[in-house]
């Protein structure tokens, strides 16, 4: 299996005011000013939170280092009507939050998440405290993680603080305070940036044009960044600018010689200093998965005996592994490649050795087993292709079990395989689950067609047997929809499309608007699109109907002819808008009025303006696309399912 993600997350740069008042409401801590090595207590009470009459929460605690990013796994305990539990701060943390959740849903404690300043014996915040819950609050660290909402003021605010109290650390956090506050509106901060900027362009010191070529590369002045990089890697040949720009032509070179050059000339100049997650040895993996890529297994297995990382090889075998098997090549490869990838993950598993930022090890631990369930559907696809149904099987058994048949792609390749097997009745009761909650597809429906004819002894009364699983469908999901269905005033706007004509949402009034918000790099959003074409000619005739898809959170300033290429190459009838500059200096004006978190996210809005419908991620096939789309569109358009609902504010 090789699919994009359903949702990819962008942090967002809203403002908030603080009060952290609310933080002793539901959670309490033994000691609200902890140091480090202390034992921490904490009681957490869910009445009138998004957890209230959870079953199954979790608590997590995050410790800001600066470095590790470490996070542990706290085992809640029941205690009348709170839930009890305990950690301990590792030696270096500066600062740390509490996340509760359960599933999804999180307490954000009213949005401003559970943080706390760590301390030292005298009752000081520690060094670098206040300069972590700056980056918290002020990066998106925090509304990634915790829906803890970005707050660049106050960012600002504790950065002075920190500086005030500890001087010597602007050299960790300089470079994320000036470019803040090159994203500030206040004009005293952005007279400061100039002079900051000006400054740095007068020196000679390395650690001032360090600085001042990662503020261009912050606040997205890429010509003047590589303008830049030239200058000072030329003047210190073994300074950290010079081992990004050797790195980077590293990365871009794509003739495979040349890049075997470029890593012996890095590895000469900047050898590795550790044995844990190098730049090198990510320089390695990807020599080893370019030559994989190529089919040239000799010098793939060359390389991959070189790499440290051995789990880092296993997304890069099951990605060729897919490809050649999508293709109907290389099967006996292509199975070699997906097993050992299948074995990368296992021993990792089995050794417990986990490595990643900002996860805990119970995350990390079923981050691997999601990973494997993903490689083992591909591994019982092969096998099926080469004719070994029983043991394709039962690699696609404990996938499907796993996954609950939430997965379209991976129901496909269940059924598929469960036919091959002759198990007929047990396919057929697969694929009519399937269709039934929406994630259909042709390839399972032609599996549908030998199931039944298979079960029945002939293809009699296929055709309305179907049309009656389609209609249960319908009405299953305009339930669903109706449920879903919210009332809020839609934020207004005005955006430009590829012409320079400007389209604001006023002008459409008595339509029903659907708004896409969407990004060239975004898998899940790019996967939808098919399913996006097809909703776009279902209602091409339809005046009442409008589509908008506002391309948004690109990188770089001159994004626009690539987003352009983009939609011309794929022959989509789009009507793209491009989102402009917000507050946090990148493309996200219209993005952040709506309050979107992630991408792919629609919103159907009403003739009359108001938003009825929010949909977040991508539901797996194009058939389902289609299928949210009309129905919404449809339930936005009946005057007497809209009047039905009542108002309620924007979610968030």
């Amino acid at each position: 299996m090789k699919k994009p993600n359903l949702l990819l997350t962008i942090p967002a740069v809203l403002l908030m005011n603080y009060s952290f008042a609310q933080s002793a409401k539901h959670l309490r801590l033994s000691d609200d000013t902890p140091s480090p090595g202390e034992k921490i207590s904490l009681n957490y009470n869910a009445t009138g939170t998004p957890l209230e009459g959870k079953s199954d929460i979790k608590a997590s605690v995050y410790f800001l280092d600066n470095k590790k990013f470490p996070v542990s796994d706290i085992e809640l305990k029941k205690a009348g009507d709170e839930l009890k539990g305990d950690f301990i701060v590792p030696a270096n943390t500066k600062a740390l939050f509490v996340k509760l959740s359960s599933a999804s849903i999180v307490d954000t404690n009213d949005d401003n998440g559970y943080v706390y300043l760590v301390y030292d014996k005298a009752n000081k915040p520690v060094e670098g405290a206040n300069g972590m819950k700056a980056y918290l609050i002020g990066s998106g660290m925090g509304a990634y993680f915790s829906g803890i909402k970005t707050n660049v003021p106050e960012a600002l605010n504790l950065y002075k603080q920190e500086f005030a109290n500890y001087p010597q650390s602007k050299k960790d956090f300089e470079a994320n305070y000036w470019s803040m506050l090159a994203m500030s509106k206040d004009a005293a901060d952005k007279a400061a940036y100039s002079a900051k900027m000006q400054q740095l362009a007068q020196s000679t010191t390395e650690a001032d044009l360090t600085l001042a070529y990662n503020l261009f590369l912050r606040t997205r002045k890429i010509k003047q960044a590589d303008s830049l990089s030239t200058i000072v890697a030329a003047k210190f040949p073994d300074g950290e600018v010079a081992k990004n720009v050797l790195g980077t032509e590293f990365h871009n070179e794509k003739d495979l010689v040349k890049k075997e050059e470029l890593y012996k000339k890095y590895i000469a100049k900047f050898p590795e200093k550790s044995e844990e997650n190098t730049i090198q040895d990510n320089f390695r993996v990807q020599l080893a998965g370019a030559y994989l890529n190529a089919g040239n297994i000799a010098k793939y297995k060359d390389w991959a005996a070189q790499i440290k990382n051995k789990s880092a090889l296993a997304s890069g075998l099951n990605s060729v592994a897919w490809n050649w098997a999508e293709k109907g090549e290389k099967l006996d490869e292509a199975a070699a490649l997906s097993k050992e990838s299948l074995d990368i993950l296992d021993e990792q598993y089995k050794a417990g050795k986990f490595s990643g930022m900002y996860m805990s090890p119970a995350q990390l631990m079923e981050n691997n087993r999601s990973t494997y369930n993903m490689f083992a559907d591909t591994y019982a696809y092969i096998l099926n292709k080469q004719g070994k149904f029983k043991e394709a099987l039962k690699y696609e058994q404990s996938v499907y079990d796993a996954m609950k048949g939430q997965d379209a792609e991976i129901n496909e390749h269940y059924a598929t395989i469960l036919n091959a097997n002759g198990q007929y009745a047990k396919a057929k009761e697969v694929i009519e689950k399937t269709i039934l909650n929406g994630k259909s597809t042709d390839a399972l429906k032609a599996q549908l067609a030998i199931a039944y004819t298979k079960s029945k002894g002939s293809e009699a009364g296929y055709k309305e047997y179907l049309a009656g699983i389609e209609k249960q469908k319908e009405l299953k999901a305009k339930d669903k929809f109706i449920k879903d269905m919210i009332n809020t005033p839609a934020p207004a706007f005005a955006l430009k499309d590829f012409d320079g004509k400007e389209v604001s949402l006023a002008s459409l009034k008595g339509k029903v608007v659907v708004v896409d918000f969407w990004a060239t790099w975004c898998g899940p959003c790019k996967a939808s699109f098919p399913g996006m074409q097809m909703a776009v000619n279902k209602f091409k005739d339809n005046d009442n109907v409008k589509f908008l898809f506002i391309d948004t959170w690109e990188n770089g300033d001159n994004y626009q002819p690539n987003v352009q290429k983009f939609i011309a190459d794929n022959k989509y009838t789009f009507h793209v808008l491009m989102d402009e500059k917000g507050e946090d200096g990148r493309q996200s004006k219209v993005v952040s009025q709506f309050k979107v978190d992630g991408i792919p996210t629609k919103f159907v809005i009403d003739k009359n303006g108001n938003i009825r419908f929010k949909y977040v991620g991508y539901s797996g096939s194009s058939e389902a696309v289609l299928d949210e789309v009309t129905n919404m569109v449809e339930l936005a358009s009946d005057p007497d399912a809209v009047a039905s609902t009542q108002k309620v504010t924007m979610l968030k």
